[in-house]
């Protein structure tokens, strides 16, 4: 019974492609379908969480896109897809607006108001049952090939008026008493299938 609750949650996971590196951030399946997955950038929790303890704006870029290794030749990715998480404190509900944007999706943004800060930080640092489909664009059997994988990158913007920059972020831009804070990752690849199922 145990080794099948362990074989349940491995296949739930999403691994890096370069098995043992450092992620910035965690992909997992939504369901035990695979058709979709959620994704986590915990990396960015500490700096969402100082950027609203500033009382200013944070902005969190999910980027996405699938690709393919090809042997003798550059990776074929898709377009990038996109969703985009803000959140401000609102200092009449003394609560947090966190409005996330799935782009070109043709659906409104999800805009909710939540009391903690915790729990605003998770939902922006999280995206939800992003569905590969909409990832594969012009080539809709590229989830099922074996050499299948994702990309993915985030890229931080706080904003607002602020004396104090952050020290640990890359970019600071400045325009007098604005700050524009912003830090890019880079690409991070995760496999999609493991590589039990690409030997069968």
């Amino acid at each position: 019974m145990l080794l099948g609750v362990v074989g349940w949650v491995q296949s739930m996971l999403i691994t890096p492609i370069l098995v043992g590196a450092f992620t910035l951030v965690d992909v997992t399946w939504h369901t035990q379908q695979q058709q979709s997955v959620n994704i986590k950038a915990q990396s960015r929790d500490s700096e969402v969480l100082e950027c609203l303890s500033e009382e200013l704006k944070a902005k969190l870029r999910f980027e996405v896109r699938l690709c393919r290794r090809r042997s003798g030749w550059v990776d074929f990715c898709e377009d990038s897809r996109s969703e985009l998480h803000t959140v401000t404190y609102d200092e009449v509900t003394e609560s947090y607006r966190v409005v996330s944007d799935r782009l070109d999706d043709e659906q409104e943004p999800i805009s909710i108001e939540v009391p903690s800060r915790p729990e605003a930080v998770r939902l922006v640092t999280t995206v939800d049952n992003l569905k590969l489909n909409f990832l594969t664009r012009d080539e809709p059997l590229l989830t099922e090939h074996e050499n299948s994988y994702l990309q993915i990158r985030t890229i931080f913007t706080c904003r607002g008026n602020s004396a104090r920059p952050f020290a640990h972020i890359s970019r600071i831009f400045t325009l007098g008493l604005l700050n524009n804070v912003e830090d890019r990752s880079e690409w991070e690849d995760f496999a999609l299938h493991s590589q039990v199922e690409a030997a069968q």
